[in-house]
């Protein structure tokens, strides 16, 4: 059934531009997979007879069985509908599905069950350089993206110098893409996928390539079309920017939307999955948790008043978005980050408060790594309000709170 014909069908779906019907996607796991189909038949037949197999990696081991196939649902029974000129935000933990359900939107694999239906010019930018040719010039490749969203020639010419001021690399749309930097490459990308004039605008958290600054410029632009009549998929995991961009949200877990919603309640719905605020404090109430941050909050602004305070503060890691129950950041340091769609580095000072099923590790593997994006010590409150300090490779004399008591006061 054509996109013509299923609206057509449908008189009270004619503002619908967007709908899912029972979606899943199923792979095969643990079959042999090699570059090159000789190397697949000599690692079956090896396998096949017992032999190691020869192309098998050094640390692998049982080289010499046959895997065993299993089958894995990235996507389960999904099903939605989207209407024209909504921003919809797509959230959900690593591995619960987001890619896929967009890779099956933008028809680059096809579903294993059930139907997408889109009405309109589709562009997606679900990873650095999607769809472009890497062979090809900068310029080229404007030219081949606005050719495949079925513009002629003339309206790309008309909207080819807003694209380039845009991107901001001038001096580089006459070399090959295969010699950008992966941030010149998501500049060009998200440029070209925001000035042809999409109807549906697919975009997979590709911000986090750019600097800070363009981070801002893309956000901008995105507000920007929330009255043009342009429908956005926007997969983030910044609860805090799909609440100022979205008007509603679909959490998934494990391949399932399990809230669909509008953003406020979503992407609360999805924090709290995370344990990222609120939920019970391991051997206190809500109202203990609470209070801890409001003590806390008070003796870092009372001890530290050149700075900020901050709470449930989302922080880019190398690892993903990793997060602080509170902060406190200097003015200067804060000047220097971005803070949308999360800070692009950690404040000098983070608090965490373990509870729900954060366990110690995990707080531990948090501080490591907010440690690598700039903290200078991380914090870890007991249920008493006891304080442990982790501090990053600085004396007791460093530290910035030099009187700061054993155990947080609640009265």
């Amino acid at each position: 059934m054509s996109n013509e014909q299923f609206t057509a069908s449908n008189p009270a779906l004619k503002e619908c531009v967007i709908r899912a019907e029972g979606l899943s996607k199923k792979y095969r796991l643990g079959v042999i997979t090699r570059k090159m189909l000789v190397d697949q038949i000599e690692s079956y037949v090896a396998r096949k007879l017992g032999k190691p197999d020869p192309h098998s990696y050094v640390h692998e081991k049982d080289t010499h069985i046959m895997p065993k196939p299993s089958d894995f649902w990235a996507l389960k029974d999904v099903s939605f509908e989207v209407r024209k000129g909504d921003i919809v935000g797509i959230m959900g933990r690593n591995g619960s599905g987001k890619s896929t359900l967009l890779k099956l939107l933008s028809r680059i694999t096809a579903p294993t069950e059930g139907e997408a239906y889109l009405k309109g010019r589709v562009a997606s930018l679900l990873e650095v350089g999607t769809g472009f040719h890497h062979e090809l010039t900068g310029r080229e490749n404007v030219y081949l993206n606005g050719s495949i969203l079925g513009l002629k020639k003339k309206e790309i010419d008309d909207r080819y110098d807003q694209i380039v001021s845009f991107a901001e690399i001038e001096d580089f749309m006459e070399t090959p893409v295969k010699r950008y930097s992966s941030g010149m490459r998501v500049r060009l990308a998200f440029a070209v996928a925001a000035h042809l004039d999409p109807e549906i605008l697919i975009l997979d958290e590709v911000l986090a390539v750019g600097d800070a600054a363009f981070q801002e410029k893309c956000l901008e632009k995105i507000e920007a079309t929330k009255n043009s009549g342009v429908t956005i998929l926007f997969v983030s995991h910044a609860a805090e920017s799909v609440k100022q961009l979205c008007n509603r949200a679909i959490v998934l877990q494990k391949g399932r939307v399990v809230c669909d919603a509008p953003a406020l309640e979503a992407a609360d719905f999805y924090t709290e999955g995370l344990h990222l605020h609120g939920g019970i404090h391991k051997g206190g109430s809500v109202s203990r948790r609470g209070e801890l941050i409001g003590a806390i909050s008070a003796l870092l602004a009372r001890s530290l008043p050149d700075g900020h305070v901050l709470i449930d503060v989302p922080i880019e890691t190398k690892d993903g978005i990793r997060k602080a129950d509170v902060a406190w950041i200097s003015n200067a340091r804060r000047s220097t980050l971005c803070r949308e769609p999360a800070y692009s580095g950690a404040p000098e000072i983070c608090v965490h408060l373990p509870g729900g099923d954060r366990s110690e590790n995990e707080i531990h593997r948090t501080t490591q790594l907010l440690f690598r994006s700039g903290a200078v010590e991380n914090w870890i409150i007991g249920t008493r309000g006891e304080i442990q300090i982790l501090r990053f490779n600085v004396s007791d004399e460093s530290r910035l709170i030099t009187n700061l008591p054993g155990k947080i006061a609640l009265d």
